[in-house]
């Protein structure tokens, strides 16, 4: 089969998903305290491409190598010019003449990604391999030297590296703060700063919210919109009748008295949020929330807009179809070469 073929559907496929991403975001551009998504591809893992019937190869020694290595804070680059750096993909080894990576927390190196703050994330990343497939790990002997003598070196048959196209690899969520808005909603509270409020359904399970368009449920208790419980300190928030403030620290004050504070805190690995609708994110399936106090405001009379930006998901969108477009092209392409291979070749 025509790899070309291959290599358009792909891309036919991850851009579904993408165009799928984008109109999510746009359909809750409106949503308050939506945090848009952001669609992560990557190639296919880099195939070493060898010569047929190339005799006996001979092996390339490392003083024919250029290796050049570059730091820039928490960001490593590193570029081989004959030998390959072996990255370890969940769809194989990847050979590969340059690789940006980072250093995770049990010093391994590893490729990274970035879900809207400075952070550079590693969960489900691929490892950088030595020459004997172990993951590398910072050691005292330097990242230089370290890198140098990890790149393999292929026999001479080899004349470079083939992929067979693009693979969407993961959704990320942009937790970015949002326009806060005054709606003048004496329960409307937005978070002005990292931080999510902790709220419990009927069956006891923690959910994390940025929506803070919160009422009273018949019995005067604090709720979402969805009716899930909003957590304060000592649990479920009372409220009753009477004036309600509640202050930048999010001390609930009715009639004058503190009733509870809010629970608000901040999340170490919000890389594990998942979205499960109505504005709520609950912890990935086996992980642990790693939370942290809350270092910043609530405003009351307040609510946080979405962070999405229509005009740059519609420029985006439109780019989007270009590409789209290019990848049948591509498609038609190479299957009239097919058609020309089978019906005029053949009678020669």
């Amino acid at each position: 089969m025509n790899r070309g073929l291959y290599i358009g559907a792909s891309s036919l496929l991850a851009n579904q998903r993408r165009m799928e991403v984008l109109a999510n975001n746009l359909a809750n551009v409106n949503t308050t305290g939506y945090k848009k998504d952001i669609s992560l591809t990557e190639s296919f893992p880099e195939q070493l491409l060898m010569k047929i019937r190339a005799g006996r190869p001979n092996i390339r020694f490392e003083d024919e190598n250029e290796f050049t290595y570059e730091a820039n804070g928490d960001i490593h680059v590193a570029r081989t010019n004959n030998g390959y750096f072996v990255v370890r993909t969940p769809r194989g080894n990847s050979y590969l003449k340059e690789i940006r990576f980072t250093i995770d927390e049990e010093g391994y190196l590893r490729t990274f990604y970035r879900d809207g703050r400075e952070d550079l994330n590693t969960d489900h990343e691929n490892y950088i391999l030595d020459q004997n497939g172990n993951p590398l790990q910072a050691g005292a002997a330097g990242l230089e030297a370290l890198l140098q003598n990890s790149i393999q070196y292929p026999p001479s048959r080899v004349i470079g590296t083939i992929s067979a196209g693009v693979n969407f690899q993961k959704i990320v969520t942009d937790f970015t703060q949002g326009e806060i808005v005054e709606s003048g909603g004496v329960f409307d509270l937005a978070l002005k700063g990292s931080g999510f409020f902790r709220v419990l359904d009927q069956e006891g399970n923690i959910y994390y919210t940025r929506d803070g368009s919160f009422t009273l449920n018949e019995a005067g208790i604090l709720v979402t919109s969805s009716g899930h419980f909003v957590q304060g300190l000592r649990g479920n928030i009372s409220i009753g009748q009477g004036e309600v403030v509640i202050d930048r620290n999010g001390q609930v004050i009715v009639n004058g008295n503190v009733v509870d504070t809010l629970n608000i805190v901040d999340l170490e690995n919000r890389e594990f949020l998942r979205k499960v609708g109505e504005g709520l994110y609950i912890m990935a399936q086996g992980v642990e929330a790693e939370e942290l106090p809350y270092e910043g405001e609530v405003l009351q009379g307040h609510l946080e807009s979405s962070n999405v930006n229509a005009i740059n998901e519609m420029v985006e969108m439109i780019s989007l179809l270009r590409e789209f477009e290019m990848g049948q092209r591509l498609i038609r392409m190479q299957d009239e070469m097919l058609e020309k291979a089978v019906n005029e070749i053949g009678r020669i």
